[in-house]
């Protein structure tokens, strides 16, 4: 009569792996969200030169491409 809610159903090794995935879900959902909000957040700096490598890059690519805006 230990066994009560989840565990009756489920027994107690089932109990410790449900627990186990909502902590992992946890720390995977917060691993995500830490990558969302890092993400996209360059200095204008770091932006200016991605900017001048990607129109680098480009007219390399295709030199029939005129440059600019």
């Amino acid at each position: 009569m230990g066994n009560s809610g989840v565990g009756m159903l489920l027994g107690d090794v089932s109990v410790t792996a449900l627990w186990m995935w909502f902590i992992g879900a946890f720390i995977l959902g917060g691993a995500i969200l830490y990558g969302v909000l890092r993400a996209g957040r360059l200095r204008r700096s770091e932006r200016e030169q991605l900017d001048r490598n990607t129109e680098a890059a480009q007219r390399r690519d295709d030199p029939q491409k005129r440059a600019g805006r």
